[in-house]
């Protein structure tokens, strides 16, 4: 789990090593812990081995596999990891797909003023440790309601009063899976 005093742990993906450098120094600079790749498949190999990360910082336009593709992977299992694009090449069209595919946040180059990508970074991690928190709760509440479950039908002889009880408990925890 990232530590609050932590601004966030990310993996920046670009092809041009230059850039990860640059970008990976800036970010660094502000407190994140970085990760990088050079390519989508060794972004998905990081993101397959790095559970705590928060947010995708990634080139859209690679030699080999376009940076879509990152967000379409981790569509199809499930992964919701905030990704950020970045782009010299940036179209309507391009920005549109990356929209339709759920992408945080998409960010034409140049970037001339470093706070273009800090501040959607930062709003990037913020939802991510935001909807973490909100899975725990989720959990907790599912927890509780269990026990809570366990301990009526320990205590409580009346049959209807049981059942009511139940039917209410289970009403909760249909709402919350």
């Amino acid at each position: 789990m990232a530590k609050e005093t932590q601004k966030g742990i990310v993996l920046l993906v670009d092809d041009e090593e230059a850039i990860r450098e640059s970008l990976g120094e800036l970010l660094t600079a502000c407190g994140y812990t970085i990760h990088t790749a050079d390519c989508v498949d060794n972004a998905i190999k990081i993101v397959a081995k790095q559970n705590d990360l928060e947010a995708i910082v990634s080139d859209w336009k690679m030699p080999v596999k376009a940076g879509i593709e990152l967000l379409r992977h981790l569509n199809k299992i499930g992964k919701e990891i905030p990704i950020i694009y970045l782009t010299g090449y940036g179209t309507l069209e391009s920005c549109q797909e990356a929209v339709r595919e759920g992408a945080f946040d998409y960010i034409l180059k140049p970037i001339d003023d470093k706070d273009k990508v800090l501040l959607p970074l930062k709003h990037a991690v913020d939802k991510s440790r935001m909807e973490k928190k909100n899975q725990e709760l989720q959990a907790d509440i599912l927890r509780m309601a269990e026990e809570h479950m366990q301990i009526l039908e320990e205590l409580l002889v009346d049959v209807d009063t049981k059942d009511k009880v139940q039917k209410r408990i289970t009403e909760i925890l249909d709402k919350w899976k």
